[in-house]
């Protein structure tokens, strides 16, 4: 079986491609066109590459037959030269060499343009090869030349010898040249003159090339524009038609629809009731958020933008994330005629599309439910609580299984203890101060490690936490605190176990859907999670840290990179835990307080990125250093010397106080050098709790610092450490 291609018989065989019947298809004549733009341009180079170095050669050519020209006289004066010296006896030897010299390069250049060969240049004096002449009019004055250059070889050849000239011998030369000298220079002069047409050819011809070259590009070039031009006023036919049916079909429609594309922008086309909807024909093109949050409340347009983003992510099932739409029976206010705003409940849907160009986009249709809904007073918290689950649900999909698993399980009894000391303080308004100073701690450990493995809207959430903890402890100050303000605390506290639970919820519901994320943990590995050491696997976990320094980073403007060296061994998993956190809460200190700016790391003469450093270390007996260092400014002593003092107004403070002494301080009480806080340190206890969970695992803790240069945190201990609850006692290097 064959297949006709043009005049070429083409074979098809079972399992190969089908051959087009139509050379290029479609876009034969653009190929076409391009291919005569591409030969023209490259015909137009070729020859001006070609023409250019032929120009080159009749250059050298006019240069070495005008040198001929010149030799021919200057051989006839040192001859006349030699003979005058000779007659009246004077020394005629510089004559005679010039005589030889001019008659060496006459020879050797007249050869060379006869018969090829080498010449000496006109321009650098070095040896250069030269073609034989093949014009009919060069080779013609050549053989003139060559017939008359051999009587002046025979001669001059007396001449050459190195005895003494005699009168005999000089006096047939110099007449000989006088007599043939002017026919040899014309001879030399129309080869001249002949070299310089040819070249003068050469180059009108190099002309002639490229006005036709570029001539025949243009008129390509607008025949490939009138051809477009044409096509293109022909789909713009086509597209109107289109356009025409398109639009008859949405007016027909009862709901409102519109497309949303992979940028979250509302497409060109919708049906004229999502202009009655939303009283308003300014829509086409505009952001689907932005657009909605003249309608809803703030928190929904966010909400509606994170949810609509899932749409577009891959491993994301439709059919998962379809209950959690934050737009259903959503109520929103609409504009009037009258001016006033009128209140409506809309309902949102959203389906998938793909597109013939392969890319996707989401359909939306709008329904007018407002007959249909009624107020509903909870409606705000619903909605919040909407787009905290869609943040965490989004948040979570990057998290490893292994880091989210053991979040849950520390976060949970990390805050089962913080419910626990609330509860206990009930109708003991005297201790509430000292309880809200004991779960800070807990909270700022929470916060922490939500953060380290990218769960910040929860982490936001335990800083909102830890804020309403601050200010009660501030008003502590001025005056006693009863039950009822410790309450709010208690609601905030249970949202945010709810959050934590809904995270263990979601990722069983990934489980049961069968997402790739669940996937990664066998039964083994659930095995060793719930073992008495931690696996290699998890404690790959410690490079993920990277991310948070990122962000953190970013947020204190500055720039920072981690390194984490040590951590392939299973650890025990309350000592690898506890490392962990006290890891999260050093590196955010780092950021906070050690890494310069940029500006400030080039004044001290240091790379622009900081490093902060994660080592573990063991010596094969079960002891361990577990080091946290980076190569900020270092401790700020004198600051921390003014926050102690302007905290403790007791005499014992009332001197000056060593490194040492200053380091308790700062381990043990909550204060911290920064005026204001924010969502990564300033409150003081994150030293605390590093030495909190140090006395836990028994370790003991020394701390390195030099101004401008680092600060090193070390901390040794053994798996059969006991918790040491002796007071600090942090060694100064």
């Amino acid at each position: 079986m064959a297949i006709v291609f043009g005049w070429v018989e083409l074979p098809v065989g079972r399992g190969k491609l089908v051959v087009f019947s139509k050379l290029f298809g479609k876009y034969r004549f653009l190929v076409i066109s391009i291919a005569l733009f591409i030969i023209f341009d490259l015909g137009v180079l070729i020859l001006n590459f070609y023409t250019s170095g032929r120009i080159a050669e009749q250059t050298e050519l006019i240069n070495l037959a005008a040198r001929q020209s010149t030799l021919s006289q200057q051989m006839s004066k040192a001859t006349l030269y030699i003979k005058s010296q000779k007659l009246q006896q004077w020394v005629y030897q510089s004559g005679l060499e010039e005589l030889r010299s001019h008659y060496t390069l006459f020879g050797e250049t007249l050869n060379a343009l006869t018969h090829g060969g080498r010449a000496t240049s006109t321009e650098t004096g070095e040896k250069i090869h030269v073609d034989p002449v093949t014009t009919e009019r060069g080779r013609f004055l050549l053989s003139q030349a060559n017939q008359l250059w051999s009587g002046f070889e025979t001669a001059i050849s007396p001449l050459m010898k190195d005895t003494l000239i005699t009168d005999e011998e000089i006096k047939p030369a110099s007449e000989f040249i006088a007599r043939n000298n002017l026919v040899l220079f014309d001879l030399m002069t129309q080869l001249t003159d002949h070299f310089s047409h040819e070249a003068e050819a050469q180059t009108t011809l190099l002309r002639r090339a490229q006005v036709a070259g570029i001539s025949l590009a243009t008129i390509n070039f607008f025949v490939i524009l009138f051809h477009f031009l044409k096509q293109l006023r022909t789909r713009d036919r086509r597209l109107e038609l289109k356009q025409h049916e398109s639009d008859q079909l949405l007016a027909s429609i009862d709901d409102g629809v519109c497309l949303v594309d992979a940028n979250l922008r509302i497409g060109l086309q919708h049906s004229g009731r999502l202009e009655e909807i939303f009283g308003t024909n300014q829509i086409a093109g505009r952001k689907f958020a932005a657009f909605l949050n003249r309608y809803v409340t703030e928190s929904t347009a966010r909400s509606a933008h994170d949810f609509i983003s899932l749409y577009f992510k891959q491993h994301v099932s439709p059919d998962l994330i379809g209950d959690l739409n934050p737009l259903k029976e959503v109520k929103a206010f609409v504009e009037a005629p009258s001016g006033k705003h009128e209140e409506k409940f809309l309902n949102f849907s959203f389906a998938p599309l793909v597109q013939e160009d392969g890319e996707t986009v989401l359909l939306v249709t709008v329904q007018d439910i407002t007959d249909r809904v009624k107020l509903r007073s909870t409606q705000e918290a619903s909605e919040t609580k909407m787009h905290t689950q869609l943040a965490l649900f989004s948040q979570i999909l990057p998290i490893n299984p292994d880091e989210l698993r053991l979040f849950i399980d520390q976060g949970m009894s990390s805050l089962a203890k913080v419910n626990q000391v609330l509860k206990s303080q009930r109708g003991q308004a005297q201790s509430i101060a000292e309880s809200l100073t004991q779960i800070m701690p807990l909270a700022h450990r929470v916060k922490g490690d939500a953060r380290s493995i990218g769960l910040t809207t929860l982490g936001e959430q335990v800083h909102a936490f830890e804020e309403d903890i601050a200010l009660l402890l501030q008003r502590a100050k001025a005056e006693p605190l009863s039950g009822r303000d410790v309450l709010p605390l208690t609601v905030e506290l249970k949202q945010i176990i709810e959050n934590i639970e809904l995270l263990k919820s979601l990722c069983e519901r990934l489980q049961q859907y069968g997402i790739r994320y669940d996937q990664s943990v066998t039964n083994q590995g659930a095995k060793a999670l719930a073992g008495p050491t931690m696996p290699p696997a998890i404690n790959q976990r410690w490079h993920g840290l990277q991310t948070m320094v990122d962000e953190i980073a970013a947020e204190q403007g500055v720039a920072a990179m981690l390194d984490v060296r040590g951590f392939e061994h299973p650890l025990p998993r309350h000592v690898e835990q506890s490392l962990y956190s006290m890891a999260v809460q050093l590196v955010r200190n780092s950021l906070a307080h050690g890494i310069e700016s940029a500006d400030g790391r080039r004044a001290n003469r240091k790379p622009s990125v900081g490093r902060i450093q994660l080592a573990l270390s063991d010596d094969g007996q079960g002891n361990y250093r577990f080091v946290v260092e980076d190569d900020g400014r270092g401790f700020d002593y004198a600051a921390i010397e003014r926050a102690v003092k302007a905290q403790h107004a007791e005499p014992a403070v009332d001197r000056a106080l060593s490194k040492a002494e200053l380091l308790k301080f700062v381990f043990t009480e909550s204060f911290s050098t920064k005026t204001q806080a924010d969502a990564t340190a300033g409150r003081g206890v994150g030293l605390p709790l590093v030495w909190d969970l140090a006395k836990q695992i028994g370790a003991k803790v020394q701390v390195r610092s030099v101004a401008k240069e680092f600060t090193q945190f070390i901390f040794l201990f053994s798996c059969s450490s006991q918790v040491d609850d002796s007071p600090l006692n942090a060694k100064v290097a």
